[in-house]
């Protein structure tokens, strides 16, 4: 009996070598094709000049950074998790967020950091600065590199 078991245990040991082994080389095999995909992956640096040219990223709405954030991912500027990341709808946020606190919240509650004008128009680049500190105040890390980068997209649409 205890042979049997000496043996089960040896086979599934050997079972999960493997297994782990192959999922390693499938993973390397993947992360390198990525990788090789984003080093031959080019960008046509127009699509930064093309946007500035029609938005001015200090003073735009948020519908406006929308336009600019899927313009931006579909010339393959910008991953998947950036372009989340610029068209997160805070005002929606706050609504809900107010909703659900059932009037426990400041009337003056809002998740921006800045101050739009009357026409909702903010400087994007400050908005974003701001976020990252406060990731940065509040230990998130993982949150203040991807604002970070946001910032430095943001900052090649500059006039």
């Amino acid at each position: 009996m205890i042979q049997q078991i000496c043996g089960i245990q040896q086979n599934t040991q050997t079972f999960i070598k493997k297994t782990t082994q192959s999922t390693d080389v499938d993973f390397q095999k993947v992360l390198t094709q990525n990788l090789e995909k984003l080093e031959t992956d080019e960008v046509d640096e127009s699509i930064y000049s093309d946007i500035a040219n029609k938005y001015d990223i200090r003073n735009a709405t948020f519908e406006e950074v929308k336009e600019i954030a899927q313009g931006l991912y579909g010339a393959g500027a910008i991953t998947g998790l950036d372009l989340a990341i610029l068209t997160f709808d805070y005002d929606r946020a706050t609504r809900d967020i107010k909703q659900a606190a059932n009037g426990l919240t400041s009337p003056n509650f809002t998740m921006y950091e800045t101050n739009a004008d009357t026409f909702g128009h903010r400087d994007w680049i400050a908005e974003f600065e701001a976020r990252a500190a406060k990731d940065r105040q509040y230990g998130n890390f993982i949150g203040n590199a991807n604002k970070n980068k946001i910032i430095s997209i943001l900052q090649l649409l500059e006039r």
